[in-house]
């Protein structure tokens, strides 16, 4: 019996590689597939391959386009702080979570422990699974060598390797992968894996692509240890902050913070 193809699927991926200049080498990363897979299946000769968990990482890449684009002609609530009403905390964390998604950079949520920041993340890595990846940090695995192997484990890179190894290896899996990093409980991160987390967001200046999505959540101590309350040498981290939210169990204190860097 032959495979069925969504050629409806196959003519969008097409017009998107048109419509925006791409090469299918380029597109098929920022798709979150192999050019190889990518190039069978647009010819429908993806014989050995899984055609239903292609499709499906394509059509969630998609999903989250049109996502992106009404976000972006609406404008994003947070750059408004006039017309945004959170409904609620978890609701909430979900927007800023894709807001990263979407903008890159690095951002940070804290506040008390209870409220719905977790709930908010694990809502979003289930519904875009190939497009997440969440840590929860523990006190066991908050240096940089742990840190390392599980967001390689997360990429399905070899754990086995030197600390610089991993991280090419990562840097070089997440650029122009449209992914977004999520690390939840992240005051248990030492500051050698913040800081070396925090240059996933940065822009590559040699090629010009843009960084990844950070998303850092945990309580208070990791945004005042960022700030340099506790430690002058995270100013260099609070920097690249491109917006922080804090969340109480009285209330939720909304601040966004734009810094060019």
């Amino acid at each position: 019996m032959s495979k069925v193809y969504n050629s409806q699927l196959q003519e969008r991926v097409t017009q998107y590689i048109e419509q925006n200049g791409l090469s299918q080498a380029k597109a098929a990363p920022k798709m979150g597939v192999s050019q190889t897979a990518l190039s069978q299946w647009r010819n429908s000769k993806y014989d050995n391959g899984n055609i239903e968990e292609l499709e499906s990482k394509l059509s969630e890449f998609f999903r989250l386009e049109d996502e992106k684009n009404t976000v972006i002609e609406k404008s994003l609530p947070f750059r408004n702080l006039q017309d945004y009403i959170p409904t609620s905390i978890s609701e909430d964390v979900y927007k800023l979570i894709q807001y990263c998604h979407f903008e890159k950079g690095m951002v940070v949520v804290h506040g008390d422990a209870g409220i719905g920041k977790t709930k908010g993340a694990e809502r979003y890595a289930r519904e875009n699974p190939t497009s997440t990846i969440y840590i929860q940090a523990t006190p066991s695995s908050g240096t940089l060598n742990s840190i390392l192997k599980l967001l390689a484990r997360a990429l399905r890179i070899p754990e086995s390797r030197s600390k610089l190894d991993l991280m090419l290896d990562i840097r070089d899996k997440m650029e122009s992968s449209n992914k977004v990093i999520i690390i939840d409980e992240a005051q248990h991160l030492k500051y050698a894996a913040l800081e070396e987390i925090r240059t996933l967001s940065d822009p590559n200046t040699i090629t010009g692509q843009t960084g990844t999505g950070i998303v850092l959540i945990g309580n208070t101590e990791v945004y005042d240890r960022m700030v340099g309350k506790q430690e002058a040498r995270f100013a260099q981290q609070f920097s690249r902050i491109r917006m922080n939210r804090h969340y109480s169990t009285s209330r939720v204190t909304f601040q966004a913070m734009f810094l060019l860097s």
